[in-house]
């Protein structure tokens, strides 16, 4: 049985005049990415599970398009759907521990071995 979560780490909201607190993307924005790390990383991210939708979207703060509504978790972390947005197209860096999180679950879930059994035999 899987442990209980009872708290979800924040990551991928950016500065705004309502939100002066959170970080600038503009300044986390790094070209030299390694182009297999950033597309596994966006990857990972669209792959989260929803856990909540709001009814306005976001907008991008670098380029303004509409970045969805929804919040997306692994269950660790938490983010926005449009944090994939930052990374494929603006180059965002997000913080190592996050990016090693990523690397380490995704190992993890293509190390398991996969048991047919069940789905075999639901077979009428």
């Amino acid at each position: 049985m899987r442990a209980e979560i009872t708290q979800l780490i924040r990551i991928g909201y950016w500065v705004s005049t309502r939100e002066p607190h959170w970080p600038d993307p503009h300044a986390l924005v790094d070209a030299t990415l390694d182009e297999d790390d950033r597309l596994d990383t966006a990857d990972y991210l669209k792959r989260g599970w929803v856990a909540r939708a709001y009814m306005g979207n976001s907008d991008c703060r670098i380029c303004g398009i509409t970045a969805g509504s929804l919040e997306l978790t692994d269950g660790t972390y938490i983010w926005p759907e449009g944090l994939t947005h930052y990374v494929e197209e603006h180059f965002v860096r997000l913080p190592e521990i996050f990016t090693a999180h990523v690397m380490a679950m995704t190992e993890h879930y293509e190390s398991l071995a996969v048991d047919d059994s069940w789905w075999l035999g639901q077979k009428s």
